[in-house]
């Protein structure tokens, strides 16, 4: 049957605490069996666990522009047209710039005695052309004071940074979100750019290539035969980015740069200063790719009927870090936004607008796969109705932010109210950064990010080399599926588009 349209009570619509209340409340049409139907497809017959293995233990990291970035388009596009999907291509966005991988890593400390070095080599770090012997060299000051130290770092292994404080984690963190601060009104951070207009993305990124060119030019100079950084996570974990990457990169062969766990990092610096030498032996490999310098995303559509000019669109990033193999981030929204599109071509929908599913890459760089995708399809931004994302790790779906756009708090009440028994309970006004919806907020789209449970994300998955399979709860993305099903297949159904943000005022 098709639930007949409600309005929920005002207490629940308070809960969101809004700034400014739409003049009028949306009257949405449920249709609870199709969302009984979704329900019994992705929790009781999900493809979740067979997707999330290929996607980390078979194509493994995704860094953009990488053989794994390539086999993870074409594995994506592969499974849409398994499903039956419309339209699925492997599309070009433009010219990311080179591609790299690692290859190989070995390293040891070898005085003041013997252990294996707990490191990985940054993002787009050059290779030792074989195994090198060196001694590590602090230099107190870091880059600045490198001068001081001219004639004395030949070949040396240089430490630029101070060592981290590692404090007990003695108060719990919570892995689940507790209801009452999912009700509270979010805390309103100030803008520090009102005024100043938006970020010219190649003009920062062209001035922090060209510092760390120089950089890495004067410790070449210097004589330095690799960098050591410290990460930044305790406990063993190895936490890292990459520097001077793709259509940035200003030379042929960065110098070799490892992140160290922080441990091993204050070990070495803390016998350095009390005057013991510190023997390493490093074999660093990587590569290059110079083949292709475009870079992609993955997407495909379900047709919609009557209005299938108009578009909802679901999405992810897929592309990932080197340090683990990108299950959590992203691997977890991308494989939650390909069931999601499974589940509704299983169930035979055809709904009113189109909804396309759109798997991003190079967002680990700056959201370059959603932004390009809009710059280059300017004849469908009056015509997607709302862009929904999913890209804070492996947690259920809490509810989602409604990026201060007052006038969707309503419609997406009352379409996530069905799934009040799995979690769902709030729809926050405020915004949510971070992540590809912010390329469609941008170009004045809206555009969604759900609230997840936080799991162990910002304490040992992001960015780091335990962001793996078995960190992934299977069941949370299940319930995650089902979730961003319904709410792209009602968002579809409806008579009217999602209604755009008000502009505020600067």
């Amino acid at each position: 049957m098709r639930f007949p349209k409600f309005v929920l009570a005002a207490a629940l619509a308070a809960l969101t605490a809004p700034t400014t209340l739409p003049a009028q409340i949306a009257s949405e049409s449920l249709d609870l069996d199709m969302v009984a139907q979704i329900r019994a497809e992705g929790l009781e017959n999900s493809q979740m666990e067979a997707l999330a293995h290929h996607l980390t233990d078979v194509i493994g990291p995704r860094l953009t522009g990488s053989p794994g970035m390539r086999r993870a388009n074409d594995w994506t596009v592969a499974k849409f047209e398994e499903w039956g999907l419309a339209n699925a291509a492997v599309e070009p966005w433009g010219e990311f710039g080179r591609g790299w991988e690692r290859v190989r890593y070995q390293g040891t400390i070898l005085e003041p005695f013997s252990q294996p070095l707990n490191a990985q080599p940054v993002g787009w770090t050059g290779g030792t052309n074989g195994p090198i012997t060196g001694s590590a060299v602090v230099v107190p000051g870091g880059f600045d004071s490198l001068a001081s130290f001219t004639g004395s770092l030949a070949g040396a292994f240089v430490m630029l940074r101070e060592p981290s404080d590692i404090l007990a984690e003695f108060e719990h963190r919570y892995r689940r979100t507790p209801v009452d601060s999912l009700l509270q009104p979010a805390v309103d951070r100030p803008n520090r750019r009102r005024g100043r207009g938006p970020i010219n993305w190649d003009s920062l990124m062209t001035r922090i290539a060209d510092a760390q060119a120089r950089q890495d030019a004067d410790l070449r100079a210097a004589g330095v035969a690799l960098i050591l950084t410290p990460s930044s996570r305790p406990n063993g974990i190895i936490r890292g980015g990459g520097k001077l990457f793709g259509r940035y990169g200003r030379y042929d062969d960065p110098l070799p740069e490892l992140v160290v766990s922080q441990e091993q990092y204050n070990e070495m610096y803390r016998n350095l200063t009390e005057g013991r030498s510190v023997t390493l032996e490093i074999d660093v490999e990587t590569r290059f790719y110079d083949d292709d310098l475009m870079s992609y995303n993955s997407v495909a559509d379900i047709p919609g009927g009557d209005l299938a000019d108009e578009y909802v669109m679901i999405g992810a990033h897929l592309d990932s870090w080197h340090y683990g193999t990108g299950a959590t981030d992203n691997g977890a929204g991308s494989i939650v936004m390909m069931e999601a599109m499974r589940i509704l071509k299983t169930l035979g929908v055809t709904p009113r607008r189109t909804i396309r599913i759109g798997l991003w890459s190079g967002e680990e760089q700056g959201l370059w796969g959603s932004r390009e995708y809009l710059a280059d399809h300017p004849e469908l931004h009056d015509k997607i109705s709302a862009y929904l994302n999913v890209d804070n790790g492996t947690g259920k779906i809490r509810g989602i932010w409604n990026q201060k756009n007052a006038a969707a708090s309503p419609i997406f009440e009352q379409t996530l109210w069905p799934f009040r028994d799995l979690g769902v309970v709030a729809v926050r006004h405020g915004n949510t950064g971070g992540t590809d919806h912010l390329s469609f907020d941008a170009a004045g789209i809206p555009g969604f990010n759900f609230i997840q449970d936080p799991i162990e994300y910002g304490i040992n998955t992001h960015h780091t080399n335990l962001d793996t399979f078995d960190h992934l709860m299977l069941e949370d993305l299940k319930q995650a599926a089902v979730v961003v099903a319904a709410t792209a297949y009602h968002l579809a159904m409806r008579d009217e588009m999602v209604p755009r943000k008000v502009a505020a005022t600067p």
